[in-house]
This record gives C-alpha cells, structure tokens and sequence, in this order.
C-alpha cells in the first residue's frame, strides 16, 4: 500500500491507498472543533472572521438575491457520448485547488456549492498552513483564460475527521468574494439528507492522473462507475474499512474506471433531473484496480453539517 494523504486522487484509471485503519474518531470539546477553523488571509470588515463570528454592530449581511435567478446542477452541455474529455465547462461546479505563488501546481479538486463556498476532502487541507487558490470554469488548465480565480479565505476541516480511517473526509474553503452565479457559472445541488445513491450510475471528472503512475491531464477528463452498497463494498479489498459515512463506485471484477491522484476532493454527481454531489473523491488501493472501487464521503450523512457552516453564502434552488 502507498499512503495517497500527501497526494490528491481523482480520476479515470486510479483511486488511493490507505494506511492503517481505527475505528474511534478523537473525541473533541467545542473549542477543538472550533480549533478546526484556520482563516488563511485576513477576511474584509464586513465578513465574519470565524463560524461562531456575529456581523458587528451596525453591520448587515448583504441579502441573498441569486436563490430567485439560478439553478443547481444544471450542466452547460449535452453528455459527449463515448467520450472523456469534458468541453464547454459543462460541470461548471467542479474546481481547481492549487498552491503555490511562483509557480502553481494544481493539488486537490473541490465543488462549488453556492456562491461563496467549495466543499472538498478533509485530507486535501488537513494541517495545510499554505494559501490555497481556487480556480473555476478553466477546463483546460494550459488556457490562457484563468476562468474564475478566488483566493481561500478559510478552511473549515469536519471536526471528527480522522487522518487515520479517513473518516469524515470532507472540508469547506470559504471564497474572498463570491462568485456571480450567472451565465455559465452554477453550483451543484447538495442531495437530502439520508438520500440513496446505491446502485445508480455516477460521473467522477477531475484534473488528476489519467492513469495510475501515469500524468496528471491538463484538461477536465470525465468517467462513469456504478455506485454500490456499502455492504458490496465491504466485500472487496476494503472489508470493516468501509464505514456508513463512505460511499464505494467503482466495476469491482474488472476495474479500469476510477478517480486517481489528483482527483481527490472533487466530485461525484448522479443526474436526476439535476446534478446530485453523492460524493467527495477520498480514497482507494491504487487506481482503478479490481476489487478495490473508489471510496468517496457520501455527502448526504454531511448536509446538515455543510449548510450550518457554509451559511453565509447564497444556494441556489434546489
């Protein structure tokens, strides 16, 4: 096994290793959860400086007035049939996480989920001291075009989430500014609590490698797998790993569709009329493999969680 927490994981052909396996999530007090929270550059006056933060006296929070005028999860083209690379931004939802002032370097993936916050993998920010940038609507990243840039102004990790198990495995950076959810640009829909995904057909798109030991892609790359219970699930390579707060997809016999490194916190969408985020690209023995799907955090056990700390932005409607 090769650990994959120093390496984001994302796309067609790959998945992650894990490292050794408990089964208890620290127990933590308020202010260790709290603690979670890193502001990463000094927020605007008029911003609140943590979660708990009240608006000062005299202040108002600017009134959200997108909710009426978009919609989540609503792509900008049609499927290409038989094809993997992603054109015309039609996941306008999926982001680029990167660091690195000089020269760049593009390290986890993320989805927009409304206008001022990107839900990503605990393990992509988890002890991250560094300023994370996020780029949307750049599905080529050798483009010019640097599409929407914005820099992280603050990282909410999951409070139990636990580098070990890999459990609770999703984060929320907290944009500069927000970002107009006009024309092309919308975010994903978050699913209900508790929804079901198992046994639908998911799309998996990121950035990462293309293959396992292979290189990362410069433009978006998209991929199909199945998602399977978690009982499934517990039957491959994983066994007990596997945990409520996971969801697997993946062709268990014969492997060969998969997220990889790269990939890692992007997302996993089902289409029900809209876009669903099912899942955040965690984990996985390598890329691709038989009888080791990826593993991803199954979104809906984290819903009520997202929406309390990601409050201060603007949804669209459902």
């Amino acid at each position: 096994m090769r650990s994959y927490l120093a390496l984001p994981l994302l796309l067609i052909g790959c998945s992650l290793a894990l490292a050794q396996y408990q089964y208890l999530a620290p127990q933590q007090t308020l202010n260790q959860q709290f603690g979670d929270v890193v502001n990463l550059v000094e927020q605007p006056k008029e911003t609140m400086t943590n979660e708990r933060a009240r608006p000062k006296r005299g202040k108002r929070l600017t009134a959200c007035t997108t909710k009426a005028n978009c919609f989540c999860g609503t792509p900008n083209a049609n499927r290409i049939v038989g094809g993997q690379q992603v054109r015309f931004n039609k996941y306008p939802w999926t982001a680029q996480l990167v660091k690195g002032r000089h020269y760049p370097r593009l390290f986890c993936g993320g989805s927009l989920i409304n206008d001022r916050y990107v839900l990503t993998a605990g393990h992509c920010v988890h002890g991250n001291k560094d300023q994370i940038t996020v780029r949307l609507l750049q599905t080529d990243r050798s483009s010019r075009d640097p599409g929407i840039v914005r820099k992280v102004v603050q990282i909410t990790l999951h409070p139990s989430y636990n580098p070990t198990t890999i459990v609770n495995d999703v984060a929320l950076l907290r944009l500069e500014s927000p970002v107009p959810l006009t024309g092309n640009m919308r975010p994903v829909c978050l699913p209900d609590v508790n929804h079901n995904f198992d046994g639908k057909t998911a799309t998996v798109a990121g950035w990462g490698l293309v293959k396992e030991g292979g290189s990362t892609s410069n433009y978006l790359q998209e991929v199909s797998v199945p998602i399977i219970t978690n009982q499934q699930c517990r039957s491959t390579r994983y066994k007990n790993k596997i945990v409520d707060v996971m969801l697997c997809a993946g062709l268990v016999k014969s492997g060969g569709k998969d997220a990889c490194q790269g990939d890692s916190g992007g997302p996993l969408i089902v289409n029900e009329g809209r876009f669903k985020l099912a899942g955040v690209v965690s984990f996985g023995y390598g890329c691709a493999q038989a009888n080791a799907p990826g593993v991803y955090a199954r979104v809906s056990k984290f819903v009520d969680w997202i929406k309390k700390n990601s409050a201060s932005g603007c949804f669209c409607q459902d």
